[in-house]
């Protein structure tokens, strides 16, 4: 099983303490491979530039997403298309983005997303 975790669901962690590979993994019961594409690494770097509380904490998200996931690569703009591009392949995606979240449901792909800001949810069906 391969879950893959948008910019915006890596900064978790720093931002509301919540350990998300755990949850994941108790949410799937199972430790599947975690992945992001290379546009999700692109979109932290920019972030972490800002400087900031973000800038860390993103700067943390990078250094979180380099030891605990594979990097991917889809031909797309940005991350959002990059992970709606890979939800057609039947993997889990993690995000709070709730335009993005709403078009990988409708292509049928499960979705694992912060809710109340202290735990994790899923939606939609896990293959």
């Amino acid at each position: 099983m391969l879950v893959l975790l948008d910019s915006n669901f890596l900064l978790l962690p720093f931002q509301y303490r919540i350990d998300i590979f755990a949850e994941i993994e108790a949410l799937l019961n199972t430790r599947p491979r975690y992945a992001v594409p290379e546009q999700v690494l692109r979109e932290l770097e920019q972030l972490s530039s800002r400087g900031g509380k973000l800038g860390k904490f993103a700067r943390s998200a990078i250094a979180l997403a380099e030891q605990r996931c594979s990097v991917v690569s889809v031909d797309a703009e940005n991350a959002d298309e990059a992970l709606e591009k890979l939800a057609e392949r039947g993997t889990i995606i993690c995000t709070n983005d709730k335009v993005l979240k709403e078009k990988v449901r409708k292509r049928g792909s499960a979705v694992i997303f912060l809710r109340e800001r202290q735990k994790l949810a899923v939606a939609g069906y896990i293959h």
